[in-house]
């Protein structure tokens, strides 16, 4: 795992093979123990000097780590107030249902919404994931549940009648508005279909990168929508950062700003590596977003550029479901080069448009993405001139020879991989 150091970086844990290999320590049923995804890299590609990352562990706060008091009192003071939280695609606190139970009795049993963005979720799977609070799931897809908040953008009208809206998010890097959170949770996640699609077109702009708010153009367009819902109510977000169990490891609770300010520190410590640059980079996504290529491309996002140019990219994932929207794919195939395929989508964009221009953006700096799953038939990938391969070991067999850099990210929905910054 990278090592942290002030400023939020980390260099990487080196791993070179070992001129012999010890015997392997047999389980009780005289098997060998399963290798982990770094003995497969390196018994597969011997010649590269490996290096790791993933989210960094740290120190979890005590639990519940809420300012219960201070939310009870806002609570107690709203005439009409609103518990909101992620759906299931989101990481989540695990102690949120115990406090949202605490909160909805004190505040008289507000709405429950959960905020799923253009996600799907059934209401019995949110009320079971949230310990059978009655809860009220959000659709962007129901026109006449939604009314005008500002230009281009329309909210839940369960949002707009509130005086008070208690947003949980947790911060995680995202890989085109910048940081994951509450501000994302009370926007995007409550808005309308057509309202997300012309906030995610601005994602067409350089400057949507993770981890980046100044000058990024979808971070800009959230703070101009929550800075609207703050006119007619109160805005209260409650921001954790999460360790892989779910326990608080940061906690920023106030205004949406304040409070994903004071989670930053904690954030970047955590999902922030600085390494690079590298020849080969296996970017491996894990759970939800490992289960489509739509969704697990967020790995390449997130680390493509600590990638050298010229060199290599590998994204692992299961994609037990896929590839995703077809519109991914069909948009690579009609456009072979970065110049088609933004003029595609700047001239009909829809949602999800960006990936595919990103994508042949990387191709276009002279990287060569391959994609290793065990589950999806690389003739589906063909026609959008993505190569696939059915193991990892195979496409780590086609990469470039050695010797050479290389970098396994085996959280890569979640880490982030930067170059080192300048030495000043």
């Amino acid at each position: 795992m990278l090592h942290h150091h002030p400023g939020g970086g980390g260099r990487g844990e080196r791993h070179r093979a070992p001129p012999r290999r010890p015997p392997r320590r047999r389980g009780a049923a005289g098997r060998a123990p399963a290798l982990t995804l770094l003995d497969r890299v390196r018994a597969a590609r011997p010649d590269l000097d490996w290096e790791t990352a993933r989210p960094r562990a740290l120190p979890a706060l005590r639990s519940p780590a809420v300012p219960l008091k201070t939310l009870r009192r806002a609570l107690r003071r709203a005439a009409r107030p609103v518990l909101l939280v992620n759906d299931g695609a989101r990481t989540l606190p695990r102690d949120l249902p115990w406090v949202l139970a605490e909160l909805w009795e004190v505040g008289g049993r507000p709405p429950v919404v959960v905020a799923t963005g253009t996600h799907r979720e059934s209401e019995a799977a949110a009320r079971d994931r949230l310990g059978g609070l009655p809860v009220e799931v959000h659709d962007a897809d129901a026109t006449r549940a939604h009314v005008a908040l500002a230009p281009g953008a329309r909210i839940d009208r369960r949002l707009a009648r509130a005086d008070l809206i208690v947003a949980f998010g947790s911060v995680e890097p995202h890989y085109f508005a910048g940081w994951g959170g509450a501000h994302k949770t009370a926007t995007v996640g409550v808005l309308d279909r057509a309202s997300i699609e012309r906030n995610h077109r601005l994602a067409l702009d350089d400057g949507a990168r993770p981890l980046a708010c100044k000058g990024n153009p979808v971070f800009d367009d959230l703070a101009r929508i929550a800075a609207a819902i703050e006119e007619d109510r109160r805005l209260l977000a409650v921001n954790h950062v999460l360790d892989d169990d779910g326990r608080a490891v940061g906690l920023g609770v106030g205004t949406w700003r304040g409070s994903l300010r004071r989670c930053e520190a904690a954030a970047r410590a955590r999902f922030l590596h600085r390494v690079g640059p590298v020849d080969l980079l296996v970017a491996h996504a894990t759970g939800p977003l490992g289960r489509t290529l739509y969704q697990a491309d967020k790995g390449i996002k997130n680390t493509e550029a600590a990638v050298r140019p010229g060199g290599c990219l590998i994204l692992s994932a299961d994609l037990s479901d896929g590839a995703g929207p077809p519109r991914f794919l069909d948009l690579l195939a009609r456009a072979p080069d970065l110049a088609t395929a933004r003029a595609a989508a700047q001239a009909e964009y829809r949602l999800g448009d960006h990936k595919a221009v990103r994508w042949r953006a990387l191709e276009a700096r002279g990287v060569r993405v391959l994609v290793a799953s065990p589950r999806i038939d690389p003739a589906l990938l063909e026609p959008a001139g993505i190569e696939a391969f059915a193991s990892l070991e195979d496409a780590l067999a086609e990469a470039p020879p050695g010797p050479g850099r290389a970098l396994l990210v085996s959280d890569a929905g979640r880490s982030v991989v930067l170059p080192p910054e300048p030495a000043t």
